[in-house]
């Protein structure tokens, strides 16, 4: 097992993240994910598996998302195992021509990722309001 390979692998993921959206590529963001995976946003947004994954985000780029990018830098990482590991990122949504994330739409993230097939995928992603509305 290589450590700093994984590591390396790992940091990867939410920059190919920030990649996909950029693109307002579901089919990618959903790649990222494994097949049985499963996302919680606010908003008691709950979705499992790739498929429903990549329908949210279809839906959420010809809409509320149209024209956005994401923003995540990794606060805390830590392996829980030989394949499997926990990131923490901070960052958020920008709006169309924003390069820093507004206050309230300020997110962090838990991001549980396994390795298969020597590839890291997001097995489990949550987020939550770093400012909650007054």
């Amino acid at each position: 097992m290589n450590r700093d390979k994984d590591l390396a692998a790992i940091a990867e993921v939410p920059e190919r993240m920030m990649a996909a959206w950029a693109a307002q590529d579901a089919a990618a963001v959903a790649a990222l994910f494994t097949e049985d995976a499963t996302m919680i946003l606010p908003g008691d947004v709950y979705k499992k598996g790739r498929a429903e994954v990549e329908g949210f985000m279809a839906f959420g780029y010809a809409g509320p998302f149209k024209g956005t990018r994401v923003f995540g830098a990794p606060k805390d990482l830590r392996f829980v195992g030989a394949d499997t590991a926990v990131l923490i990122t901070q960052g958020g949504v920008l709006a169309p021509g924003e390069t820093t994330v507004a206050p309230e739409r300020e997110i962090r993230a838990t991001w549980v990722l396994a390795k298969q097939d020597g590839q890291w995928f997001i097995a489990a992603y949550q987020n939550s309001p770093v400012n909650l509305p007054s």
